[in-house]
């Protein structure tokens, strides 16, 4: 981890220079001005507010990393003001250095938390980005009767996302009334007939996925059909051989190259455009 310190006390830097090599194995620069620290590269910027030169332009450059800073007085310019700006928290002078560390450790977490979260959620994206879902709007409470539960998936992702708000996946069978909270999503995969459970759960923002036969006999649910027509080899039925290929060359032969999906296959290119002849399907220039 490398540290950039941006304070004009010499003693001070120092100190905090030595405790922070010793107590985090840190990689630690001084800096006496907001301009030379702007040209730095590092993950901790700890920033006295109190120097004279343009504090909100080094914010600006450094928002996305870790900033702490170390002010004489709290107010509006000192503190308020850089924190809107993206700086992450504060000390005020005289501060322990056992503080710092616990701020810094605090902050790095929260940031390696923040950028995972970031990272699973484009991949849940991606992997549900070519499911339609046809402009299904939610309505809460709702049942949903569906041939493709993934579809499902990809509404109450969206959704969510959009909203800010939590996904919980929930059982039926185990809901406490005292436990659910109205800024989050219950998603409950398997329906059972429980009357006083259902009762509880319709007061908030509730997805019941139903079997295709059910007819809806409580009042406050809306009930939604989503059928998905085409065939996708990730849905509960199983299909043949044939059916997968004609599947993977339908939906990829735009994607890839002719050379990089008969390797995926496992067929040479001739065979794929055998196959190609065999089902009917033409490949788009």
């Amino acid at each position: 981890m490398k540290i950039i310190i941006v304070e004009n006390e010499l003693y001070l830097a120092q100190s905090i220079q030595n405790n922070l090599s010793e107590k985090l194995n840190a990689k630690c620069e001084i800096y006496a001005s907001y301009d030379e620290a702007i040209e730095t590269k590092a993950d901790v910027y700890i920033v006295n507010t109190n120097l004279k030169g343009n504090i909100e332009k080094l914010i600006e450059a450094k928002k996305n990393k870790i900033i702490i800073l170390l002010a004489p007085y709290v107010t509006y310019s000192s503190v308020t003001q850089p924190i809107q700006m993206g700086a992450d928290d504060y000390l005020q002078k005289p501060f322990s250095i056992e503080e710092l560390i616990r701020k810094i450790k605090h902050l790095k977490e929260y940031y390696t938390l923040k950028n995972k979260n970031l990272k699973l959620t484009e991949f849940i994206h991606h992997i549900l980005n070519d499911i339609e879902t046809k402009n299904v709007t939610l309505k809460f409470p709702t049942f949903i009767k569906t041939n493709y539960v993934k579809a499902v998936d990809k509404l109450i992702f969206e959704y969510a996302r959009e909203k800010e708000m939590e996904i919980s996946i929930t059982d039926l069978q185990n809901v406490k009334d005292e436990e659910l909270s109205s800024g989050t999503i219950y998603y409950c995969k398997k329906y059972y007939d429980n009357p006083e459970t259902l009762n509880i759960l319709s007061k908030y923002n509730t997805v019941i996925l139903v079997p295709k036969d059910f007819e809806n006999n409580y009042p406050h649910y809306n009930l939604i059909e989503i059928e998905i027509s085409q065939k996708n080899f990730l849905n509960d039925e199983i299909l043949s051989i044939e059916d997968y290929i004609k599947f993977i060359i339908l939906n990829h032969q735009n994607k890839l190259p002719d050379t990089e999906l008969s390797k995926k296959l496992g067929i040479s290119r001739k065979s794929l455009w055998e196959k190609r002849k065999k089902y009917g399907i033409f490949k788009q220039k």
